[in-house]
């Protein structure tokens, strides 16, 4: 017997001031229990600032990229990094899409290239300077709307979590890292879904 129905209708399109949307270094720092965050960076397009190698796994280790965005027909973006010094880092990013079934394609699209990317070192190398990191994925799970990844940079040792979610039209990408992760990317990720409303 299904538990399951169908109903009539499309789903909700939901709407949003992305700059409302994002949390602000306070905020940041109650989810991470840090201090003293400062805002490092932030803007409204996707870039590409980072070469990632196996290449399909561009996407699990960087936010915003133009890679993964460019080919969504977003409408809106918005991205912040924000760093407590010497602790951690977060990385969040809301951004629009044309349609719910957008939003929905673009995570089942990113969940099969992370499952590719599991127990794989990615190693990113900065196109402007010569830094490289080597990042080891030691999980990828997904659930409907969402796909998660843990990661940890093999010089320091210090692991990440990577949320990228679906909310209606909207999609929410999170990394968290410091010495003692665990959820932290999820809970941050839940907060931003909460401030976008049906519209």
């Amino acid at each position: 017997m299904s538990c399951t129905r169908e109903v009539s209708g499309s789903p909700v399109k939901f709407s949003a001031d992305l700059g409302t949307v994002l949390l602000d270094a306070d905020e940041i720092d109650d989810v991470m229990g840090t201090s003293g965050s400062e805002v490092l960076d932030e803007g409204n397009a996707p870039d590409d600032t980072i070469e990632a190698n196996p290449p399909r796994c561009h996407g699990l280790v960087y936010i915003a990229g133009e890679i993964e965005y460019a080919s969504t027909n977003f409408t809106a973006m918005r991205w912040r990094i924000v760093r407590a010094e010497n602790v951690g880092a977060v990385v969040e990013m809301v951004a629009q899409l044309p349609s719910v079934a957008k939003a929905d394609e673009f995570i089942d699209e990113q969940t099969k290239a992370w499952k590719g990317c599991a127990d794989e070192v990615i190693t990113t190398k900065d196109k402007v300077g010569t830094s490289t990191t080597q990042d080891r994925v030691t999980e990828v799970r997904a659930r409907p709307h969402t796909v998660i990844a843990s990661t940890f940079t093999l010089s320091s040792g210090m692991p990440c979590q990577h949320v990228l979610q679906a909310m209606s039209n909207f999609v929410l990408d999170v990394s968290a890292c410091r010495n003692n992760v665990s959820d932290q990317a999820e809970a941050i990720a839940s907060k931003l879904a909460d401030r976008v409303q049906p519209g």
